[in-house]
């Protein structure tokens, strides 16, 4: 009996694990391709408000002016460990790109752009007006 408790207590004990995840490494870590910008959008852009959004070749990052930076893939991985599928949809044309994903169970981020120049895009969704390549 006290060897099959032993057993028991093993199992459970070993069973039992911590989040490890680094969700700094959110931002810059190559495992998390959620999404896959195209090249033209690769760089920070800026508007008149100080707003900046930052692609690279598997993330979006963005912040208000004043406010801490966000990342999408931090953002969707928290959705799926919390509530599932973040059902990414991502669209890419030669000047156009969208992306769509849960953010929480009540809200959809989304970034809808279009290429006006190599330095100048169109943005509507979080958010709205003409930014500029930096």
């Amino acid at each position: 009996m006290k060897k099959l408790i032993l057993l028991f207590a093993l199992i459970f004990i070993t069973s039992c694990s911590k989040d490890d995840t680094n969700h700094e490494d959110v931002f810059t870590n190559d495992t998390y391709m959620y999404f896959d910008p195209p090249t033209w959008l690769f760089g920070t852009w800026t508007n008149t408000q100080g707003d900046k959004i930052t692609f690279t070749a598997n993330n979006v990052i963005f912040n208000e002016y004043g406010n801490p930076a966000n990342s999408a893939n931090e953002e969707i991985a928290y959705y799926e460990k919390n509530f599932g599928n973040p059902n990414i949809q991502e669209t890419a044309y030669a000047n156009y790109y969208s992306l769509k994903y849960n953010y929480n169970i009540d809200y959809r981020m989304k970034f809808t752009i279009i290429q006006i120049s190599d330095r100048k895009i169109e943005v509507e969704g979080f958010f709205t007006g003409t930014f500029t390549k930096l």
